[in-house]
């Protein structure tokens, strides 16, 4: 007799479980396969002009491809900070790479920085090892946290919302923006699975110019983000257990920063001049999606589209996925180009692109990219390609977070920065140049990768609108 309510009580919960199931398939899945209706309004006022400078621009810029100098760039500008320190990024790893971000935030709060920290809802790592420093971190009179769109069990919808940036800005005087998520694999080339990416360090020269910076764009964009409904203060209980995280995660931060100044004491010995490093440019504008749940409009997407019908002579696209939607077509230039259309990005046989969701997703839409560009270089080594970069004409350039997928299009916060400066667009394109000379030769598929990109193919070919 004991069993019937045993067995009554599964069956109610099998029935609850499907109907959630159900649920969520429609509202975090289904509605996202309703295109949004297309709005001419943005797209007309975009003029390609806008974007370029007469005379010197406000801005210098340096081109942090080297993963050592992007983590010495990181430290330098926190290390510098005297007011302020906005931090935007979409996921932290749990490994040193945080530890020493961290250890170097909280010395800068220490010495009376105001420090604001954003990140992915979902995706941040703030757990686990990580736990300790999210204590710290709320806890310090001098830093605040807060979490974009933390994960909903019960709004599905929510879940796509996701906060993809990644820039750090310091004082009005210096900013880093580009692909690179915060873990060892993107600075450190001898860490497992490294990745090959891409930021920019912006230097503010107003002062000298008379024009404005670019930094008071990304300013407002940090503002405009830290201040949305969705970015939620993180909170986290005080008690006995939370005092001894705190400790902890200041006591782990302080000896890892020391030990990456020991082991890397030839970077730290003497002060790194980052001016004589700098390209000038005419000028530097920051270009982002639209901030909302469900489909959004494609702001940047509309932005490259305009630049691609400009272009004259050559348009070359670096992104580590590259999955070109229906929906996007519909945004694209559709007569022929002038300039020729390159592409760089992973080889679906890389095993160093663990995306096997994303790899699919650009085999199912291999065709469609042919049709579309005049060269395809798929990139194949040790290591995988994740910098996001767009040059025009080697005169603009569009470092950020972008790529050139739906995700990127129509569902996640993402910015880049358009570049009018030719010197630095010839040093952009011929470090994508020597990449692509870098692909090794054998590029055969191993058996059980080929399987897997297979069945995912077959299972992916209806959502391509949510990779």
């Amino acid at each position: 007799m004991m069993n019937v309510p045993k067995q009554s009580l599964k069956r109610t919960f099998g029935k609850v479980l499907k109907l959630y199931l159900l649920y969520a398939l429609i509202t975090g899945v289904v509605v996202f396969a309703i295109p949004i209706t297309k709005d001419r309004g943005y797209q007309d006022q975009i003029d390609p002009k806008d974007f370029l400078g007469e005379g010197q621009g406000a801005d210098h810029i340096v081109l942090l491809d080297n993963p050592y100098l992007a983590g010495l760039a990181r430290h330098d500008l926190i290390a510098h900070a005297q007011h302020s320190i906005d931090v935007a990024y979409y996921s932290l790893h749990r490994d040193y790479s945080a530890d020493a971000l961290f250890g170097a935030l909280f010395e800068a709060a220490d010495r009376g920085v105001h420090v604001r920290i954003l990140l992915d809802g979902i995706s941040h790592g703030m757990t686990g090892s990580l736990r300790a420093m999210r204590y710290a971190a709320v806890h310090h009179e001098n830093i605040e946290l807060k979490f974009y769109e933390p994960f909903d069990l019960l709004r599905p919808w929510t879940w796509n919302n996701r906060f993809h940036d990644k820039y750090i800005v310091a004082d009005d005087r210096w900013a880093i923006i580009g692909g690179r998520n915060v873990g060892l694999r993107y600075f450190d080339p001898n860490s497992k699975r490294p990745v090959n990416d891409r930021d920019v360090l912006i230097m503010n020269q107003e002062s000298k110019t008379g024009t404005a910076s670019v930094l008071h764009q990304l300013n407002d964009y940090f503002d405009d983000q830290w201040n949305q409904p969705y970015a939620q203060n993180a909170r986290v209980p005080l008690r006995i257990m939370a005092e001894r995280l705190i400790a902890s995660g200041r006591k782990r931060t302080d000896q890892v920063i020391r030990e990456i100044r020991t082991v890397a004491q030839t970077y730290f010995e003497e002060e790194m001049d980052w001016q004589s490093l700098a390209l000038p440019t005419k000028k530097i504008t920051l270009i982002h999606n639209p901030m909302g749940r469900f489909n959004k409009e494609p702001w940047i997407l509309m932005e490259l589209a305009a630049l691609m019908e400009n272009a004259q002579e050559r348009f070359l696209i670096q992104s580590p996925y590259v999955i070109p939607t229906e929906f996007m077509k519909r945004y694209l230039p559709k007569d022929t180009l002038d300039a020729e259309i390159a592409i760089l990005t992973n080889h679906p046989a890389s095993r160093a692109n663990s995306n096997i969701l994303a790899v699919a997703g650009y085999q199912n839409k291999k065709r469609t990219i042919e049709e579309f560009v005049d060269k395809i270089h798929e990139y194949h080594n040790s290591h995988s390609l994740h910098a996001k970069t767009y040059v025009f004409d080697r005169t603009l350039s569009l470092v950020g977070s972008f790529n050139f997928d739906a995700r990127s299009s129509f569902l996640s916060t993402e910015s880049m920065v358009v570049i009018d400066s030719p010197e630095f667009a010839q040093v952009l394109e011929k470090h994508v140049e020597n990449t692509i000379k870098e692909s090794l030769a054998d590029q055969r598929m191993a058996l059980l990768r080929g399987m897997a990109i297979g069945v995912f193919r077959v299972i992916l070919w209806p959502f391509g609108f949510l990779l």
